[in-house]
């Protein structure tokens, strides 16, 4: 065992035979570089409680050649959201992420790292797969996992229970391979049950990125932002996703009415950019409006 100082950061480690552990980590602020070698070692894993308790940490950047994450390592780092797992990881320990409940992204680069993500991870979640060239291959939005706690009084047990379209989509589209036809079949069976901006959002991510995705699907996905349009818009505002409203433009999706209303709404909380792409879409598209003058 030692100890190193890498870049602000105290590390404990254990030299393995299969590479070096990080044990411990005792840094400030909300951003962690870990080191990808430490005594000319790679770091091939984290060990159990490594980096928990970290409630100000936001993001973290993995060591390159990280082949392991152990039980409880991010345990109650509830100021963590993005993880971008690398290609070489291989398991994800119990627990590893229990109370991170600020994660909304995740990449990995292979895919029999999303079942341990969806396993961990109950809350929304965009999780994107991406190439070793950074590239984005597809980009998925899982619901939230509903979970609810009954007990057993004659036996003092506890039983765990999950439910909704989070559940479905975990355990019905995500086994040995991910079934991106079942995947998108669901999204009929769950318009009454999910929010308009989740949905919305989820319908973006199979558009902007249409890997495997039929025609058939194509078209039920357009048809619900051309449908919720000024909710879908107002939503991917207020969320920051940009692209989503940029995307919606180049396809034509705000009726004359939806476009108005939203550049009432981005005039009002004095976002210019969009405001500025949606005069233009109207002028593009429905033209000046003429006045119309009584005598």
């Amino acid at each position: 065992m030692g100890i190193i100082d890498y870049l602000g950061s105290k590390i404990e480690y254990d030299i393995k035979n299969s590479g070096a552990e990080i044990i411990k980590c005792d840094f400030v602020g909300d951003e962690l570089i870990l080191p990808d070698e430490i005594e000319g070692v790679r770091v091939t894993s984290i060990g159990r409680y490594g980096l928990s308790g970290k409630r100000e940490l936001k993001k973290v950047i993995l060591p390159k050649e990280l082949e392991s994450i152990r039980n409880l390592a991010f345990y109650n780092d509830r100021g963590l959201e993005t993880l971008d797992l690398p290609e070489t990881l291989y398991r994800i320990g119990g627990d590893a992420f229990k109370n991170c409940d600020g994660i909304k992204n995740v990449v990995i680069r292979n895919d029999r790292m999303l079942k341990y993500v969806l396993d961990e991870l109950s809350q929304e979640l965009t999780v994107t797969f991406k190439t070793q060239a950074d590239e984005i291959v597809w980009q998925l939005v899982f619901p939230v996992n509903a979970e609810s706690f009954s007990e057993d009084v004659p036996g003092r047990a506890f039983h765990r229970t999950f439910s909704g379209p989070g559940y479905t989509y975990r355990k019905e589209t995500v086994g040995r391979e991910i079934g991106f036809k079942l995947y998108d079949r669901l999204f009929g069976r769950t318009l009454e049950e999910e929010t308009t901006d989740t949905l919305s959002y989820l319908a973006f991510c199979r558009l902007a990125y249409p890997y495997k995705l039929d025609d058939t699907s194509k078209a039920t996905y357009l048809d619900y932002l051309r449908e919720n349009a000024y909710e879908a818009g107002k939503g991917f505002i207020e969320r920051h996703i940009f692209g989503a409203v940029y995307y919606m433009i180049k396809e034509k999706l705000f009726s004359e009415e939806a476009a108005d209303e939203l550049l009432g709404f981005a005039r009002g909380i004095n976002d210019a950019e969009t405001a500025s792409m949606l005069m233009d879409y109207k002028l593009k598209n429905f033209g000046k409006k003429r006045k119309r003058f009584e005598l």
